[in-house]
């Protein structure tokens, strides 16, 4: 097996350090990948002076150059033959600046086994049947390449499909959410009694649940087996939004999930490296990239605990070189130990996207939904 072959089948996938020789080699692997075959990100190296040979150390990482998230709204830069692209994913709904990534068959295959490990690492593998409630947008034309619209439904592989309800539903030109289809949804699926799982937007798994009790619903008992996993963020709302705490116990009041099997997902487009929230809801790196905080005025590293642009580097992609990302999401990185959960890699803490671009992302696309 190549490194990457290697990392993703590395057993503990929160040990940064004994893994760190493995994703030391694929990152080379995967930066010579793209020297090779992209005369863009080669003179990208080339001005930064450095080498695929060059990252012999996880310190050496600072060293290669970024590419600001934005970049991928504009410009498509492959890798590999056009031909070899399997799927095609975009950021952002009908309006608004695209962010667009493209994915060969290895790719996707890589991608697919990080979302697999990490749902498998806490226990959300399931043979049972299960019934889906999926915050983002129903299957159409205008929405088969939103990047949340594929993640949640690959999210449907890891435990057998009963029925599926999207609450955004296509209305023949655009989505709506419908939320009075989603409430009767919910009682359909307590009264079947099986396992039911969330995923989506937070803001409008808070709508729902708020909607139910400011009506004086009855509080659901689903079954207790179900669980959330959310992601997309409140960005068109964030002046309504709440801590995930208070989100969490709001569902188990009114839903019957355990706050324990309510989690948050943190991931984008243009850096595709899923992050789960741990038991303590906190987002640790997995063995499949790492993070580097940098001053928002200097771009230079930072240490733990302080506030920066989160930088994020993989060896995922072959068909693009997002090997080495500068979000515009400001983060903080904490060492483990901080957390308690046993995780033994260092976690991070979202603060929320930086300055005043009117670019939009799915969730504030989304969001118009809302307003409507």
């Amino acid at each position: 097996m190549n490194a990457r072959e290697r990392l993703i089948k590395y057993r503990d996938i929160y040990d940064h350090e004994g893994s760190s020789e493995i994703f030391l080699e694929a990152m080379r692997d995967c930066l010579a990948h793209h020297v090779e075959n992209n005369d863009f990100f080669r003179r990208l190296m080339e001005d930064a002076g450095v080498r695929p040979e060059d990252i012999k150390h996880e310190t050496d990482l600072e060293k290669l150059p970024f590419i600001h998230a934005n970049f991928f709204k504009k410009y498509e830069v492959l890798s590999v033959e056009a031909e070899d692209i399997v799927m095609h994913a975009t950021s952002s709904g009908t309006s608004g600046q695209k962010s667009q990534m493209f994915f060969d068959q290895d790719s996707l295959d890589f991608g697919n086994s990080m979302v697999e490990n990490e749902f498998g690492h806490f226990g959300f593998l399931s043979d049972e049947p299960t019934n889906y409630l999926l915050f983002t947008y129903e299957p159409a034309e205008i929405s088969k390449n939103l990047g949340t619209a594929k993640t949640d439904e690959g999210m449907l592989r890891f435990a057998p499909v009963n029925e599926v309800f999207y609450a955004l539903r296509f209305n023949g030109v655009g989505h709506d959410f419908d939320v009075y289809g989603t409430i009767a949804a919910l009682e359909k699926y307590e009264e079947q009694g099986l396992p039911v799982r969330i995923f989506g937007f937070p803001s409008f798994l808070y709508f729902t649940v708020q909607q139910m009790k400011d009506t004086g619903h009855r509080p659901l008992k689903l079954n207790r087996a179900s669980m959330t996993m959310l992601g997309g963020g409140w960005k068109g709302y964030a002046n309504r939004q709440i801590k995930k705490g208070e989100l969490y116990a709001l569902v188990e009041e009114m839903l019957g999930i355990p706050e324990a099997n309510c989690r948050d997902g943190y991931g984008s487009t243009e850096h595709s490296v899923p992050y789960f929230e741990c038991p303590r809801h906190n987002f640790h790196i997995p063995v499949y990239s790492r993070l580097i905080i940098r001053d928002v005025e200097t771009l230079e590293p930072l240490p733990y605990g302080e506030a920066g642009f989160a930088n994020f580097i993989t060896p995922h992609l072959l068909s693009v070189p997002a090997v080495s990302v500068l979000m515009g999401d400001m983060a903080v990185l904490h060492p483990a130990q901080e957390c308690g959960c046993g995780l033994k890699s260092p976690f991070m803490e979202i603060k929320g996207r930086a300055g005043t671009s009117k670019a939009k992302s799915c969730a504030i696309t989304a969001s118009e939904l809302l307003k409507r």
